[in-house]
């Protein structure tokens, strides 16, 4: 029966293990496949993705959503995914725009039909966003090719990094085109009228003579941010781990992908964006904030001062309180002293001393009734001098007893 219990337990670790690993889907565009192998050879052992290649990133769309795959490259998107969440900023990708150069520099909706158009991958930002424009420019349908070799392309409408010798080299025939003028980016340019309609693009300006032999001058594009996101259900434990290492290993993707470096375009934080951070990122960027008692530390070291001030006045008055009964009683134990001394003068009539303490008396006992002085050992004491007071005045002791009694 233990052999059979302990088999169980083991069956059930295996599945977990086998449970535990995750998968990293992606588009076949450079510069993912680099920087995937990258992030797949730098991350912790416990956390290395099994790496699953997308032609057609509609395709990587449907296997994120489906549970296919924990975790993907995705440009980020104009709207929500459902059940996709944002783990990290990874790298952003620039527009070029490259069209033939016999071709008259006219507006963008002219350019993407104006012949054959590789947007890149199908599904992916490029394709979007071209049929986004032709709309927007009320021009023909596009003739998006599904790839650029089966046919020569007239326009290049890719989004990537920036291209390398070779790709210039292959590119002799065409040219950069800026999107709008350059210098209009700080009065209102073509390029942030788009990225105002689509806000998860942003203006960016390539620099002159970048590709020297595609333009001389400035070109102004489009970039968008390269995300790792996550299916909503992975575990937030994992995540956090992910996005943590996925932070530690930024520096080394900026050093093979230079864009990743610039802060126009690297800056991540809680910028909006469609999709919403998966808890456990939430969770790792929001690890530096202040704890609630360091954000009310202020607040309630206020609020302790002005409770030990507002005791220690509390007390200070009742000891004042106090002090002035004590004060006021003071003040019927000298009289009556005084009328004792009047007691020892010759020709002095007692039975007036007598009246005159009696009146004390009962001037003692509506201001203990009134409450303004206390009913404690002092007035006791009084009530015992004035009495022993009336005795000396020869006052009849019974009498003196009762009236005692009376004012008690």
């Amino acid at each position: 029966m233990r052999g059979a219990v302990w088999l169980l337990a083991l069956s059930l670790c295996a599945g977990a293990h086998a449970r535990a690993a995750i998968t990293l889907g992606i588009h076949v565009d450079e510069p993912a496949p680099t920087i995937a192998q990258l992030l797949v050879d730098r991350l912790p052992q416990e956390l290395k993705p099994q790496l699953r290649s997308f032609t057609d990133a509609s395709e990587l769309h449907a296997a994120l959503a489906a549970g296919e795959v924990d975790l993907a490259f995705l440009e980020d998107p104009l709207e929500a995914m459902p059940g996709v969440s944002a783990v990290s900023d990874l790298y952003p990708s620039v527009l070029h725009l490259l069209v033939r150069r016999s071709m008259a520099t006219v507006d963008l909706g002219q350019l993407l039909t104006s012949g054959p158009v590789w947007a890149g991958v199908p599904g992916g930002i490029g394709h979007g966003l071209a049929s986004r424009l032709a709309i927007d420019y009320a021009v023909a349908p596009l003739d998006l090719l599904s790839d650029p070799w089966s046919q020569t392309p007239a326009v290049y409408f890719i989004f990537g990094g920036l291209l390398g010798t070779d790709a210039v080299s292959r590119l002799e025939d065409y040219r950069l085109v800026s999107i709008g003028d350059p210098g209009a980016v700080a009065v209102g340019s073509v390029a942030q009228g788009i990225a105002l309609r689509y806000p998860n693009l942003r203006a960016f300006v390539l620099p002159a003579e970048i590709y020297p032999s595609l333009a001389r001058k400035p070109a102004l594009t489009l970039a968008v941010k390269t995300l790792l996101v996550a299916r909503s259900g992975l575990e937030p434990g994992l995540v956090y781990e992910l996005a943590m290492e996925t932070d530690r290993i930024k520096p080394a993707i900026a050093s093979v992908y230079p864009l990743a470096g610039i802060d126009e375009l690297g800056r991540s934080g809680n910028a909006a964006r469609a999709l919403p951070w998966h808890p456990g990122a939430q969770r790792y960027i929001d690890r530096e904030l202040p704890s609630v008692i360091e954000r009310y530390a202020e607040f309630v070291g206020a609020t302790v001062t002005l409770t030990i001030a507002l005791v220690t006045l509390s007390v200070a008055l009742y000891r004042r309180r106090r002090q002035a009964r004590k004060d006021r009683l003071d003040e019927f134990y000298q009289q009556a002293l005084a009328y004792r001394a009047e007691l020892e003068l010759p020709h002095v009539d007692p039975g007036l001393i007598a009246n005159k303490l009696r009146a004390l008396q009962a001037e003692v006992f509506e201001l203990l009734i009134a409450e303004r002085i206390d009913a404690d050992s002092a007035l006791v004491a009084f009530l015992s001098l004035s009495n022993q007071l009336l005795e000396e005045a020869g006052v009849d002791r019974a009498d003196d007893r009762g009236s005692g009694q009376r004012g008690s």
